[in-house]
């Protein structure tokens, strides 16, 4: 099914564009074209589209008031603020105001389709040029059960450098530390923290930080996605990740098994262990990050319902 599209920006010829875009796939259908905020407020209303696309420059009332006022009157809209504004003070404001993205329009190519699918699924989408500090700031802390983010990366440096964010962050807000990884990964990952000046070793040996070979045969015997292992085997490593840490520091693993799983043409598996893991991430509050390294046009273009059903079990999505 098609899914409705309301676009809003004062430049027509880029109005123009992002119609060319969405003509590329059969998914979206364009059922509004505004130049101002106010008109936004109105047809959102009347419309109901499935998505919002929003600049925040416009005529009358701005993009980030524009989105306030059409979620307040239905909180579940889905708006992706699509702007040549690439402050991250205004991107803050952006997500506050309850967008569930913000795409930079330069960084636009090759992933407007791909943010979309995530907003529509109901992940949060995060342009890549941003600091990935807006995202953490739009949170609010205290009220979130649980985490679960999924990052596609085309350079396996590149998702070093993520996994180092996350095992920092976490490491310095006193939660221990897992990550699931390939040994080579795991290696470059620990370089990476040490020349941030995290001690590692200390942290090894306090057991807050844990690193896990990923070993897929162990946790899919047979080639099975078998359930009850999984939950098992999350169960065990939540322990040894805890049995040491303050009382209330929920854990935060960091990893690819169901990513491995998709770069060994298992997409079934792969989807099957994300929605595994989201239920476990929800009942034993955890905070996931999972590192997808795969070709952003080999997603756009052969394994886009694959990507659409990741997004859909993950909070937020980054495509870098």
């Amino acid at each position: 099914m098609n899914k409705r599209v309301l676009v809003v920006d004062d430049y027509e010829p880029w109005r123009r564009h992002v119609a060319a875009e969405l003509d590329k796939s059969d998914r979206w259908e364009i059922v509004g074209e505004l130049e101002d905020g106010v008109e936004a407020v109105r047809e959102a209303k009347a419309l109901k589209p499935d998505i919002i696309l929003i600049d925040i420059g416009l005529k009358t009332l701005n993009g980030v008031e524009a989105a306030r006022q059409i979620l307040a009157d239905d909180p579940t809209a889905r708006i992706l603020i699509l702007t040549g504004q690439n402050s991250p003070d205004i991107a803050d404001a952006a997500l506050a105001a309850g967008a569930r993205g913000y795409l930079i329009k330069h960084e636009a190519g090759g992933k407007l389709l791909l943010a979309m699918e995530a907003v529509v699924a109901g992940a949060r989408f995060l342009s890549p040029g941003l600091p990935a500090e807006v995202l953490d700031r739009s949170r609010t802390p205290g009220t979130r059960t649980h985490r679960h983010e999924a990052v596609f990366r085309s350079d396996a440096a590149g998702l070093v450098d993520d996994y180092a964010r996350f095992a920092e962050a976490a490491l310095a807000g006193r939660q221990p530390v897992v990550v699931v990884a390939p040994r080579d990964r795991l290696d470059k990952l620990r370089q990476r923290l040490e020349s941030h000046g995290v001690p590692v070793a200390r942290h090894v040996r306090d057991g807050s930080y844990v690193t896990l070979e990923m070993d897929l045969e162990t946790l899919m015997p047979d080639g099975r996605c078998d359930e009850d292992t999984i939950r098992r085997s999350a169960a065990e490593i939540v322990a040894i990740a805890t049995r040491n840490a303050e009382p209330d520091r929920r854990v935060a693993m960091c990893g690819e098994v169901a990513p491995q799983l998709w770069r060994n043409d298992r997409a079934d598996a792969t989807i099957r262990i994300e929605r595994i893991w989201d239920e476990i991430a929800r009942s034993l509050g955890i905070d996931l990050f999972c590192g997808y390294l795969v070709d952003a046009a080999r997603v756009a273009e052969q394994e886009y319902g694959v990507f659409r059903d990741v997004c859909a079990a993950h909070g937020t999505v980054h495509v870098r």
